[in-house]
């Protein structure tokens, strides 16, 4: 069994430990930590670390026997780190709550503290980074404007077009996102997501986190939030196993009846149900997700036979296991919407767009534009993938295959 086979198998356990006692923990682990090594032991908990999950395995390997003393120090001492981190952030939250409901500046929390809070310890999962969402894009410069006056400051180079990033002294980075997702290479999804924005205004809910009372949104819009997140990192460079966590708490917590027919709604109106039952079925085969939680999602409407969707849902999880956190493992770029040689075009000219907003809207300046963005994705290929661009691209058409049959916004 790999490894990552083992650190899946305790993320599960630790995920569904609610209710149950030490010893019935260590009886359904016991079967398998007998059979993991001292060496083995170092790679789950290094790579547990690089898919920024070992916090969440703090509780469970501090209860079971036969764990190197080493794994548990480097486990707690990673553990501690992140959880000091979050609480660093969490200050940062309620100061951001107070500073913008005194402006009137109308907000809720994403991702971070409001996904934490499905967690039956919040602290222990952990967060890069804190990012609200503007429910009123026009608030942008008066949102930087008060932020500025808790010690953050506005970037000089500005990498996204869906927000805007901050930082203080320390480092620690506020993201002011006015769209729900980065754009997609479609503009039907493009527009529905901007109709949105303002909705998820009346879809904000204060929430008690951690002790402390926020703005987050409410559940089905919470959820269609985190799968857009997904979707985002997986057609760039992908996403690792900390957000299918996510996902798991939150969908084993249930949701009310009606709930469930505004989030169905929301996935296919925006053509990301594909994604979202594949992400759903990853969950349940490797993460313990209840499937009685999830019934009604209708997890195989989509003409395949069992085989076959058991296969892909092997090859997604691989792919997730390649990726780290956040794409951040060697030899990755963008996800293709299929892998023929149109594909490849439509992408490398929402690249462009992507880089020069403004610019690409003038379609006479187009060829000057495509040969920027080729010479610059050559150029990073080398100074910082350190990667032919032959094997950038074979590994993009194959994650291409994976895109194409998850049927993205049709």
């Amino acid at each position: 069994m790999k490894t990552f086979d083992y650190l899946l198998l305790l993320l599960k356990t630790s995920l569904n430990a609610g209710g149950k006692t030490q010893d019935e923990i260590k009886e359904e682990l016991s079967l398998i930590t007998s059979k993991i090594s001292e060496t083995e032991w170092t790679e789950i908990a290094r790579n547990a670390q690089k898919t920024s999950v070992a916090c969440l395995l703090y509780d469970v390997i501090d209860m079971l026997e036969g764990v190197p003393d080493s794994t548990k120090r480097e486990i707690t001492k990673y553990t501690r780190l992140i959880c000091q981190n979050n609480y660093r952030m969490l200050t940062v939250d309620i100061w951001l709550d107070k500073v913008l409901r005194k402006a009137g500046i109308p907000f809720c929390i994403m991702k971070g503290v409001a996904a934490a809070a499905d967690y039956p310890t919040p602290e222990l999962r952990k967060a890069g980074d804190v990012d609200i969402l503007l429910t009123n894009p026009g608030d942008a410069e008066r949102a930087v404007a008060e932020i500025e006056k808790l010690g953050f400051k506005k970037e000089k180079e500005q990498h996204s077009l869906h927000h805007i990033s901050m930082q203080d002294a320390t480092g620690l980075e506020i993201e002011v996102h006015t769209m729900l997702a980065e754009p997609f290479d479609n503009n039907k999804i493009n527009g529905y997501l901007d109709r949105l924005v303002p909705e998820c205004r009346s879809k904000t809910v204060r929430k008690t986190i951690m002790g402390t009372e926020l703005p987050v949104l409410e559940d089905t819009y919470h959820a269609f939030e985190l799968i857009l997140h997904m979707l985002q990192h997986f057609l760039r460079a992908g996403f690792g196993v900390k957000l299918l966590c996510d996902w798991v708490v939150l969908w084993n917590r249930g949701l009310k009846e009606k709930d469930r027919e505004t989030y169905l709604n929301l996935v296919k109106e925006s053509g990301i149900k594909g994604f979202s039952d594949m992400v759903t079925r990853v969950c349940i085969k490797y993460l313990g997700l209840k499937r009685e939680n999830v019934l009604w999602m209708d997890l195989f409407a989509n003409g395949k036979d069992r085989e076959e969707v058991e296969k892909e849902t092997e090859l997604f999880m691989d792919e997730l296991m390649d990726a780290e956190e956040f794409g951040k493992s060697k030899g990755r770029m963008v996800a293709l919407r299929g892998n023929g040689i149109l594909d490849y075009v439509r992408e490398f000219h929402h690249q462009m767009h992507l880089n020069f907003p403004r610019a690409g809207k003038v379609f006479l300046f187009w060829p000057v534009l495509w040969i920027i963005t080729l010479v610059r994705f050559l150029r990073n290929n080398r100074k910082v993938r350190s990667i032919s661009s032959k094997e950038l691209f074979e590994s993009a058409g194959k994650r291409g295959k994976l895109v194409k049959g998850l049927n993205l916004f049709k």
